[in-house]
């Protein structure tokens, strides 16, 4: 029996609770099916059937949709339950909600023709009492209302039924008198009639959060309707005998009720309980011929280019290629590969590679990375395998001023099969305590405050909050009695839906059009208008949809304007050259990735770091886990002593590198299958609990996926291993500390070294290019005092120089010229009115000769003050020179930084 008309948080501020929640209570109430029908979205679909399934209850998926007979906008909108019977049905729910989105106004609209399009595989049930025939029947136009009907049975023949919900939505009776003569209707038609809860939240208990939720809705509406969600508090989730009770109850007809109980039987049974499943992962074919061949030429070609055709190379890539083509992924290494050419080919910049896939060599060699994973010993399986089929995941940094122009390509590309992947913004907790204390009589910031600070301690690394555990604490209590139950609310609230957005930089991309996987909703992008998928990226595998994440990273922009200026590029040998490493060493890293904040540059310190691999790891453990752990400590007492007893431990060939730390990822999967002799499915729980990233969270982890028995395993495994049994379980203990992926680690430390490289051997050009892109003033500040200090030369601006910061050479020396606007008052626009007239004009040669010669109206008399109290109308070289110097020395930007000498 199914729950049917049901609503979560998708609906926005009108359903409450969440699907996981939902589908528990459900079970509880002796629900074998559960329906979802929320207003004007499919967003929650995928994730409502995958808490079906797992509950193993059956999910029916659907809609109440915003309907009009015919599309006329600023007319009234009906309701409209639509339910999948099959795969067709959900294809065509997406497809109708996509016109939807396509004739929107306010709300998506869809109408008799779009129904009659696409009415395949769709059961139609009439909806609340704002439906078309129940609008048309309290208004006494019956005979409108059996057009109407007529209509829908014509399109959707005993897959449409009309809904009697028993509950009151006022006290005059109107929902009773619609029941009446709705069931009138169905009898003259011989239309079968359900009983609906329509239910917007779980338990009886919930109404008071659910009006608070509402309130919350109405704070930017000109119009409230509390009073009408005052009359709400049936809209529970009943069981069927409750729902029976109600209806017999208001209409006295307990054989007419039954008959509508098994009408809702026969639309379970009409529906097949594994729609979703049947939907495979398809890419397009971006090459005409065998996609496995021309991935295999492609990958031959490119080591023979990076002049790593040889045997070893050879036997990796064919082991990698094995398990691509075997899972079927050779047309997802296409596409990144596509992608990526163009985004070059455009002198867009792409990073070296990030997360899992820098373990790839098929991905070096295709130049998608440009991380050699034989070089780095990074191991593949991180990556990919055989046995464990999940989806590719390859996410690459682009220069984020460009990174969007990457994302429309790929639309462009596929259109039709491509769109950006949708986000749910969730309440957390400043946000919703803020909105919570508007309507809850909040009115002192300092108790919001307190609040706010006392509920993330309580929540600490845990991802919801244990109202039960704390409900009764005196402060706790207090703030309920004070603040009409605010935590409570709270403790319903959190992590609900606020709305729905888009993801930066997900991409999803299919083989087969987009509609027969997800609904599509449209979205503003600068003055164009883009498709973003109504499923966030978790939920877009649910449906075997794939994904590709274009990200954006600032230093990228700055390695490109690098690259540029200097002609050179990143070279392999770099990775050992001394000037460099001495750097890294004495933790002389301002400005440089990863490593500007002083945990880092310690590390580096502690480490004596002297190779690329002691670089790595001191990104690696610059992370709370390990530093907590004290592994830098360890690492550096056990490089620096030769006979330290790590050595002859059974897991040294696993830890050569790190010094008999366990750092990194592959690490620990090493050692959990050579040592341990765990199989992959016990490896990937203990990867799993140590990703957790806190030793709390991951013994929260330990207890929920019974890590003891899995310790079990290890020690005997190890011990088989010759281990001794203490030792063995010390060993598993040191595996529950967050430990680093090392693919992403060598990617990143290789943009570490590149940013080196420039620092080292292009100083001028590594601090111009620094303090142009520098985020604030006090950034900005800092670089030019760490510049003077290398002593890099900033000449000060001036109007017969640039509007922005540039380059150029003064006595055959490299200097940074200021541009005028990054004076204070002066600004870009009166910057570029100055340049151009420069440009039209010739060099300004005096105060007199500037102020005739510039607009007025731009260049003001207060920014034809500040120019001159900066020096920026000097004429006099020796003067402006004298004072370039005296701007140049490190005392006088050590002023400027904590605010003096403006």
């Amino acid at each position: 029996m199914p729950d049917l008309h049901r609503h979560d948080h998708f609906s926005l501020f009108d359903g409450f609770a969440k699907p996981k929640e939902l589908t528990q209570k459900a079970i509880e109430k002796g629900y074998t099916a559960l329906g979802i029908a929320n207003h004007g979205t499919i967003s929650g679909l995928a994730i409502h059937y995958k808490e079906c399934r797992d509950a193993g209850i059956k999910p029916i998926l659907g809609v109440e949709a915003y309907f009009q007979p015919k599309l006329n906008k600023t007319e009234r909108k009906f309701h409209l339950c639509l339910f999948a019977k099959n795969l067709s049905g959900y294809q065509n729910l997406n497809r109708l909600m996509f016109v939807g989105e396509k004739q929107k106004y306010y709300k998506p609209i869809i109408t008799f023709d779009d129904l009659e399009k696409y009415n395949e595989g769709i059961i139609c049930t009439s909806a609340c009492v704002n439906n078309l025939i129940g609008f048309l029947l309290l208004n006494g136009n019956k005979a409108k209302a059996i057009k109407a009907a007529k209509k829908f049975v014509e399109i959707y023949g005993d897959d449409f039924y009309i809904e009697i919900q028993p509950y009151k939505i006022d006290n005059d009776g109107t929902q009773e008198k619609l029941n009446e003569k709705m069931m009138e209707l169905a009898n003259e038609l011989n239309i079968k009639t359900i009983l609906a809860s329509d239910s917007h939240f779980g338990n009886k208990e919930d109404f008071d959060t659910y009006q608070i939720m509402h309130k919350i809705k109405d704070l930017n509406k000109k119009e409230k309707d509390i009073d009408i969600i005052d009359t709400y508090g049936e809209r529970y989730m009943p069981t069927i005998e409750e729902l029976k009770n109600r209806f017999v109850a208001m209409h006295g007809d307990k054989r007419k009720a039954n008959t509508m109980i098994s009408n809702l039987s026969e639309i379970e049974n009409k529906v097949e309980p594994d729609i979703l499943d049947k939907l495979d992962l398809v890419l397009p074919d971006i090459h005409e011929g065998d996609s496995d061949e021309i991935l295999k030429e492609k990958i031959i070609n490119g080591l023979k280019k990076k002049g790593k055709y040889n045997k070893e190379y050879l036997k990796r890539v064919k082991e990698e290629y094995d398990v691509i083509t075997t899972l079927g992924f050779s047309n997802y290494f296409l596409i990144v590969e596509d992608y990526v050419a163009w985004a070059k080919s455009q002198g867009i910049g792409v990073g070296p590679g990030r997360g899992s896939v820098c373990n790839c060599l098929v991905a070096y060699a295709l130049d998608i990375t440009k991380v050699d994973s034989i070089k780095f010993k990074l191991d593949f399986s991180r990556f990919l395998r055989k046995d464990k089929k999940k989806m590719p995941d390859i996410d690459l940094d682009f220069e984020t001023a460009r990174r969007d122009e990457v994302i429309k390509y790929i639309l462009n590309r596929y259109k039709g099969k491509s769109a950006q992947i949708g986000s749910y913004g969730l309440y957390q907790v400043d946000n919703l305590l803020n909105d919570l204390a508007k309507v809850c009589g909040v009115e002192e910031k300092s108790t919001l405050d307190t609040m706010k600070a006392t509920i993330k301690d309580i929540i600490g690394d845990n991802t919801y909050f244990d109202y039960e555990s704390c409900k009764n604490d005196p402060k706790i209590k207090d703030w309920n009695k004070r603040y009409k139950n605010i935590i409570k609310h709270f403790s319903k609230l959190n992590k609900s839906i606020r709305y729905l957005g888009t993801h930066a930089a997900g991409v999803v991309v299919t083989g087969k059009p987009l509609l027969d996987y997800a609904g599509v909703r449209f979205i503003k992008s600068g003055n164009e208008v883009r498709k973003a998928l109504v499923y966030d990226l978790l939920d877009a595998e649910l449906v075997n949809i794939i994904k590709f994440d274009v990200l954006g990273l600032k230093t990228q922009e700055q390695i490109v304007e690098l690259e540029k200026i200097t002609g050179k590029e990143l070279e392999e040998d770099w990775f050992e050259d001394e000037a460099i490493l001495s750097e890294f060493a004495e933790g002389k890293t301002d400005g440089i990735f990863q490593f500007e904040k002083s945990a880092a540059k310690n590390i580096l310190r502690s480490i004596k770091a002297d190779c690329f691999e002691d670089v790595c790891a001191a990104s690696a453990m610059n992370r709370p886990g390990p530093l907590s752990m004290k592994m830098p400590e360890t690492y550096a007492e056990n490089k620096f002593n030769a006979n330290y007893k790590y050595k002859r431990d059974l897991y040294y060939d696993h830890t050569r590198e790190t010094h008999g730390t366990v750092v990194y990822q592959e690490q620990l999967i090493s050692i959990c299958r050579n040592i341990g002799k765990l199989d992959w499915e016990d490896t990937d729980k203990v990867l799993k609990m140590m990703k957790t990233g806190s030793m709390k969270e991951a013994a929260k982890r330990m207890i929920e996926e019974n890590f003891q028995e899995m310790n079990e395993k290890f020690i005997a495994g190890a011990i088989s291993n010759g281990m001794d049994k203490k030792d063995a379980d010390s060993l598993f203990e040191k595996l529950a500390v967050y430990t680093f992926n090392k693919g992403h680690s060598v990617g990143y430390t290789i943009i570490s070294f590149q940013e080196m490289f420039y620092k080292v051997y292009y100083p001028t050009e590594y601090w111009f290019v620094k303090v142009k892109h520098a985020g604030n003033e006090a950034d900005m500040a800092k670089y030019k005092q760490l510049a003077s200090q290398q002593g890099i030369l900033f000449f000060l601006p001036h109007v017969n120089y640039s509007c922005d910061t540039t380059l150029r050479e003064v006595d055959g020396e490299k200097v940074i010229q200021e541009g005028l606007s990054v004076l204070k008052f002066v600004g870009t626009k009166a910057a570029k009115v100055i340049e151009d007239e420069r440009k039209r004009n010739g060099p300004y040669k005096s105060k007199e000769d500037f102020v005739n010669r510039v607009p007025k109206r731009t260049v003001n008399s207060r920014v034809i003050s500040v120019l001159e109290e900066q020096g920026a109308l000097e004429f006099n070289k020796k003067i402006y020179e004298k004072r370039t110097i005296k701007y140049n020395s490190a005392l006088y930007l050590k002023g400027v930084q904590n605010g003096e000498n403006k």
